[in-house]
């Protein structure tokens, strides 16, 4: 391979940028310069005279490789590669394989033959289809630019409204080891997550320290001694955490429980259902019409053996009285209002928060299940890890999604409109960890969920390398096709002006055959001008620029 190697770069005098891409390359390259001075001198490249030559290993393969070679030899990380794999080799073999069959019966030089015959033939259907082949790229790369920019924007406008000085930071570290890879990986860094600035426990400081303010000031509108408004909404949000536990758990018990499991749920509901009763107690000071939608929601044919159960009891917090009672007389108090509005969005960003760490934690669980657990008693024990991670992401989007009917049942009546920008709607295809995109994309068209662009958004620069990178290296893969499409142009023209000159090479032939030569390169050159005008027609009504 070396001698194959330096034998091939000595037409590659005038090139001042080689990307060299290996199956192996991570311990190939490794002291390569010091084991070339074992050939002669004639096939030694002079790899320190404005040379930058950079190693890398093929997108198919380098999934195989240890995290290190990942970021270290990644098409994806360096700049001005577009969306280049390297495994352009892989598919001539994979064309030439079926000739094994027939050449391994024939002796050196009619193998060789046949093989230079098909390479031959391989190389000029690719040449005939480049029209087709550069306007499909084209036509898929311009939206997939288009949709990557956009991400990268929304990503990176939200990081700059939020850690303008970090943002700074890393786009210098980028931009210094993109000019010099000898520079500290970025990439390879290990940061701290940034943290939330929103969160309930915040939001509930806030409001406690306004009704320090009011008590100060001589205003107070508390109805009860130790339960103020905001302490009223607060503590009903959370005995409805309590309720989602309490029926999750109901859910999970299965079809035989035990004796003792049975206790302690039960044990649990007496718990809650005593803690409804004195919240609900208090509740009736600030919410009368309470006491008028319970007697209404309540079936007429329930008795003491039907009774409700603890984790299904109906609170109606002010989200639930809007969202279900049309009636302006069960409306409740604004500030009631206001203050479960305040609550929510503190709960949505707490539960997107959490969703992003499991996420987080259940991509780095497959990762070292991948890597390091062996064995079925092993793999038993990370699976039951994994789905344990698995119930605290369902848990944590559930949670999102309650914050979110409650603030779209809330909206209306504090005439908030432009919420949905803030809080979207989450489906289930955008529950994904940020390097993964939907089912089918592969790794250069994944897409980022908007969980990952969200305001108080907590990453890792590995994973943020997903939005940053992949955004430009479709910008450079539609530079990239674009300029192939001029080469190819300008190479069918020079190639047909070739041709042509080659009716004047016919010196000392006998007539018949200088006709028959001029023929055949008349033939030639004009199979490369159509060519060259049936390309532009193709790429003209894609790109617009010939």
């Amino acid at each position: 391979m070396d001698y194959l190697f330096f034998s091939t770069m000595q037409h590659t005098g005038d090139i001042a940028v080689l990307n060299i891409s290996y199956d192996i390359a991570c311990q190939w390259s490794t002291n390569l310069w010091q084991r070339m001075h074992q050939y002669p001198s004639t096939i030694h490249l002079r790899h320190y005279d404005n040379k930058t030559i950079t190693f890398l290993v093929p997108k198919f393969h380098l999934p195989a490789h240890i995290e290190i070679c990942q970021i270290t030899y990644s098409h994806n990380l360096l700049k001005g590669m577009g969306q280049t794999d390297g495994e352009a080799p892989e598919r001539g073999w994979a064309n030439i394989n079926p000739v094994a069959t027939s050449t391994r019966e024939m002796g050196p030089g009619s193998r060789r033959n046949t093989l230079d015959n098909h390479f031959g033939d391989f190389n000029w259907k690719k040449v005939t289809n480049m029209g087709v082949s550069l306007s499909r790229k084209l036509k898929a790369a311009v939206p997939e630019r288009d949709q990557h920019v956009r991400n990268f924007e929304d990503f990176n406008n939200t990081l700059e409204h939020e850690r303008p000085e970090q943002v700074a930071e890393w786009r210098l570290a980028v931009e210094r080891w993109e000019s010099d890879s000898s520079q500290e990986n970025p990439f390879a860094l290990t940061g701290k997550h940034m943290l939330l600035a929103l969160t309930q426990a915040a939001v509930r400081l806030s409001l406690s320290q306004q009704e320090a303010d009011n008590l100060e000031h001589g205003m107070d509108d508390s109805l009860h001694e130790e339960v103020s408004r905001s302490v009223l909404i607060s503590s009903g949000m959370e005995i409805e955490d309590q309720q989602c536990r309490l029926a999750r758990d109901i859910e999970l018990l299965g079809g035989h429980p035990t004796d003792l499991q049975c206790t302690k749920l039960q044990e649990w509901g007496n718990i809650l259902r005593r803690k409804i009763e004195q919240w609900s107690k208090v509740q009736l000071l600030y919410m009368p019409v309470i006491a008028r939608l319970r007697a209404s929601d309540m079936p007429t044919s329930r008795t003491h053996l039907t009774e409700e159960k603890a984790h299904e009891i109906e609170l109606w917090l002010p989200s639930k009285i809007h969202g279900d009672a049309t009636d302006p007389v069960h409306q409740c108090d604004a500030m009631l209002s206001h203050y479960e509005w305040e609550l929510r969005r503190a709960q949505a960003y707490d539960a997107l928060d959490d969703l992003r760490r499991h996420l987080r934690l259940r991509t780095h669980l497959y990762k070292f299940k991948d890597t390091h657990i062996c064995g079925q008693r092993a793999n038993t024990r990370a699976s039951a890890i994994i789905d344990k991670v698995e119930l605290n992401v369902s848990v944590a989007a559930a949670r999102y999604r309650r914050a979110w009917s409650a603030l779209k049942h809330l909206s209306p009546a504090l005439s908030r409109t432009m919420w949905k920008e803030e809080f979207p709607k989450l489906e289930n295809d955008d529950i994904r960890g940020m390097s993964q995109g939907k089912p089918g994309q592969s790794s250069g068209n994944r897409t980022l969920s908007w969980i990952w662009k969200a305001h108080g958004i907590a990453s890792d620069p590995p994973e943020g390398e997903t939005v940053l990178n992949e955004s430009m290296r479709w910008v450079e893969e539609v530079q990239l096709l674009q300029e192939e499409m001029r080469r190819v142009a300008a190479y069918l023209l020079w190639h047909a002006t070739w041709w042509d000159a080659q009716e004047d090479c016919c010196a000392g032939l006998a007539l018949a055959e200088v006709e028959g030569i001029r023929g055949y390169a008349k033939r030639q050159a004009a199979v490369r001008q159509d060519l060259h005008d049936t390309f532009l027609t193709k790429w003209g009504a894609v790109n617009g620029t010939f």
